[in-house]
């Protein structure tokens, strides 16, 4: 039987020959040595997304706050995402989110697939919707689809004139195009009782007009990506404008007697005290006769003889020599001041209550200055076998009604959202003092780096992270 000791003397033997038998693979082998390897940034939290209808969570999340901005970046591989928002972001519903927009946006978001090149979310102005008219054909700025209750609605619209408005403020007038179609699925669509599409346009002074155009006819395709919820397809339809009057004829005061009301003359820069402001073109009678600002005002020049002797005496023209070569009432010397052409009579656009033209002058009567295919020389004869019957069909400055023929229409690749899906970022939380924010996000993005440029949609993605300050 073995002793204490002499197990103890044992256990002793072994360790040591377990020691002098261990050896390090570096020692034998140099090549067998890894080289360290750079620690991979730390997750700030949770990053989710999905891109190109694929559900995944990101093995890498960043945040970082830098000269008043958080930015947001998740790493998968080399596909990142980046979220940037303002440091004082606050809470907002989801039913509001706020935009997000590209690079130079407050509120911006990427998508890209390459670690050197970055893809900027698109706006809908990156998409595109062709009109084809006879004249013009445009391209739609802001085309849009959504799908609500089984319907799909598209749109398209334009900006086709910008004025000064008399607040001073840039007014835009468009024209629109929208399609309603009672499915969301690809396929053929006839336009009628259930399928409807619509036209609308501002006439001549469109500010004061509407026009609507519903097709009784026409089709049109829908191509859907599911995947990327983009549409895609070519319509074709054929209406009637149909205007309306929104507006009503001016009232109130004119001071000086020239004919035009102050309110209106203000509106159009002129002085509304002065019987000269605007300068009237020879012909005019307009004019109050029994105003004393007016009858002691010479609007011709002529220092011998006041403008109320000039019609005293023998009958006188009190506006000769004011020639107005389009005849559309501004004389020629004023729309030198204003800026207009004195040739086109059309210029400046007037109300559909404007008056002051001259009937007789051949260049304004062979003009069409409402646009609804009929001149103006016709419009004061009135309606013959070939024009329709209207309330309104004898007034050159009112559009009584154009028929609109679209051809060869196309929408390519517009984004379309349902009421559960919003392009947009929504902050649930923001603890400034814990630096923890809590979100969800969706955006469009387009490929950079690829030879065909793919449209990606990145939705229902969400972020729970908290992010740091640089030293």
């Amino acid at each position: 039987m073995k002793t204490a000791n002499t197990i103890f003397k044992l256990f002793i033997v072994s360790l040591v020959l377990m020691a002098c038998s261990t050896e390090d693979p570096a020692e034998l082998d140099a090549s067998l040595h890894q080289s360290e390897e750079e620690t991979p940034a730390v997750s700030a939290g949770m990053f989710t997304a999905k891109i190109d209808g694929v559900d995944y969570e990101i093995d890498i999340a960043t945040a970082i706050m830098d000269d008043g901005t958080i930015t947001i970046s998740g790493k998968k591989g080399t596909e990142i995402i980046t979220l940037r928002m303002p440091s004082t972001i606050g809470t907002n519903s989801v039913t509001n989110p706020n935009i997000l927009g590209g690079a130079a946006s407050t509120y911006a978001a990427f998508y890209n697939t390459h670690v050197s090149t970055v893809s900027e979310a698109t706006v809908l102005s990156d998409l595109h919707m062709t009109i084809d008219q006879a004249t013009p054909k445009w391209i739609a700025e802001t085309p849009s689809a959504e799908i609500n209750g089984g319907a799909t609605t598209i749109k398209g619209v334009r900006i086709y004139r910008e004025d000064i408005n008399d607040d001073g403020d840039l007014e835009s007038f468009t024209q629109s195009v929208e399609m309603v179609v009672q499915a969301n699925v690809s396929g053929s669509y006839v336009f009628g009782a259930t399928n409807i599409a619509s036209y609308g346009v501002g006439g001549a002074g469109g500010d004061i007009f509407e026009a609507d155009t519903t097709a009784d006819n026409g089709a049109v395709t829908l191509e859907f990506d599911d995947v990327n919820k983009l549409v895609s397809g070519t319509f074709n339809f054929f209406g009637t404008e149909n205007y309306t009057q929104i507006g009503t004829a001016p009232t109130g005061n004119d001071t000086d007697g020239d004919g035009m009301l102050d309110d209106l003359e203000t509106s159009l820069g002129y002085d509304p005290d002065s019987a000269c402001s605007p300068i009237m073109p020879e012909g005019y009678m307009g004019y109050n006769a029994t105003n004393t600002i007016w009858m002691g005002t010479d609007c011709v020049n002529d220092p011998a003889v006041l403008t109320y002797n000039d019609i005293v005496t023998a009958g006188n023209d009190p506006y000769a020599g004011n020639t107005d070569t389009d005849g559309d009432g501004v004389s020629d010397a004023q729309e030198v001041i204003d800026g207009t052409d004195e040739n086109d009579p059309c210029d400046p656009v007037q109300n559909q209550f404007y008056t002051n033209y001259s009937g007789t002058n051949a260049i304004w009567m062979a003009a069409d200055c409402d646009g609804d295919s009929i001149i103006n020389g016709d419009e004061l004869k009135g309606p013959d076998g070939d024009i329709a019957t209207t309330a309104d069909n004898t007034n050159p400055y009112f559009k009584d009604f154009l028929t609109k023929e679209f051809s060869a229409g196309s929408f390519t690749k517009i984004p379309y959202g349902q009421p559960a899906v919003k392009r947009g970022l929504n902050i649930l939380t923001h603890d400034t003092a814990a630096k923890k924010i809590v979100g969800t996000f969706s955006f469009i993005s387009a490929s950079l780096g690829e030879e065909d440029v793919r449209w990606y949609v990145v939705t229902d993605g969400a972020f729970d992270v908290t992010y740091t300050v640089p030293e």
